[in-house]
């Protein structure tokens, strides 16, 4: 359809090229942008969420659920990203996967560093006695990380705002410190 558009509008060649192949380049990138932007939204909220929810293990853990059982309930009470990710989680160990492999490809597919740290704590779930207290001194970590990272991302925020202030200051400045330089550079120009 376009192809024709551009034939019948008497479109030179190489432009006419470019508007067909350009076109459909285009509309791949802006959706391929989208993606990545809302793959990156997600995974922040993932990371915002995974300190409660890795409480919420540990304590579903300490009262006696298993690994399994905590997961499912996670997923079947949660409304956040993590509750997401763990439904599939589930329906993965539904189908027959193991639950550390259903829980590492988690990890994997959502690529935040907390979640395989996580994921590799409970991982070990048949080896350790007390995986609740394990979970839990997780959570702590990922909670500290995260506000760890929020300091800095304020801090950051905080020095731009130095920068519109500076150059507000500095051209004012500036100005005021040219008029008697420019008066003086005039008045030994006409000595």
């Amino acid at each position: 359809m376009v192809g024709l558009l551009v034939v019948a509008a008497g479109v030179p060649v190489s432009l006419g090229v470019l508007v067909l192949v350009g076109g459909p380049v285009l509309a791949f990138l802006v959706v391929e942008q989208r993606l990545a932007h809302a793959s990156e939204r997600w995974q922040q909220q993932v990371g915002r969420e995974l300190p409660v929810v890795a409480e919420q293990l540990a304590t579903l853990l300490n009262a006696g659920f298993s690994l399994g059982a905590a997961v499912n309930r996670l997923a079947a009470r949660g409304h956040g990203c993590c509750a997401t990710d763990l439904r599939v989680v589930a329906n993965r160990v539904r189908q027959g996967v193991a639950e550390v492999a259903a829980l590492e490809e988690w990890a994997d597919l959502v690529a935040v560093d907390a979640v395989r740290r996580l994921v590799r704590v409970l991982a070990l779930h048949t080896e350790a006695p007390d995986l609740g207290r394990l979970v839990s001194a997780e959570a702590r970590q990922v909670r500290r990380d995260l506000q760890r990272r929020t300091v800095e991302q304020m801090e950051r925020r905080g020095e731009q705002v130095w920068i519109p202030v500076s150059v507000a200051a500095l051209v004012p400045g500036a100005i005021l410190l040219a008029v008697p330089v420019l008066a003086a550079l005039r008045l030994f120009a006409n000595a």
